[in-house]
Formats: C-alpha cells, sequence, structure tokens
C-alpha cells in the first residue's frame, strides 16, 4: 500500500537528488533516512539514560559491578 504525503518543493528535489545519487527509488531513500533517524533517537535517548545513571552513585556502582563481573575470562564449556 503506498500514499501521498506532502513536501516542499526543495526537500523533493534532495530525495530525488539522494535517489539519482545512490540508485535506489525515492521510497526505499525515505525508508533508509526514517531507519537512521529511529536509530539515533534510539541511541539519544540511551546515552541520555546512561547519563541519568552515571548521576546515580548506588546504580552507577551495580553497573560497573555487572560490567567487572562479565569483563572475566569465558570458560571454556568443552570439558
Amino acid at each position: 500500500m503506498s500514499t501521498t504525503i506532502r513536501v516542499h518543493e526543495a526537500t523533493r528535489d534532495r530525495l530525488a537528488q539522494l535517489a539519482l545519487t545512490t540508485g535506489k527509488p525515492m521510497i526505499a531513500v525515505v525508508d533508509d533516512a526514517l531507519d537512521a533517524l529511529e536509530r539515533r533517537n534510539f541511541f539519544a535517548a540511551y546515552n541520555y539514560r546512561y547519563s541519568e545513571l552515571r548521576d546515580e552513585p548506588d546504580a552507577w556502582a551495580q553497573i560497573e559491578a555487572e560490567r567487572d563481573l562479565e569483563s572475566g575470562p569465558l570458560l571454556d564449556s568443552t570439558s
């Protein structure tokens, strides 16, 4: 299913240029752009929450303890 959306003419021109230079259809360029924006928003929220945790000494100490525990050598399970 497809639908029509309104964009500024300059935006449409930029989209057409990206489609031309990448060899992808314009809808694929839009999909790629949305994927990139979703990833950027996810990691911005992720990083923000980590910065909040760094401001909470007890919570950050728990994270550091987990990291220390997980960073040890892996045991060979082929015994």
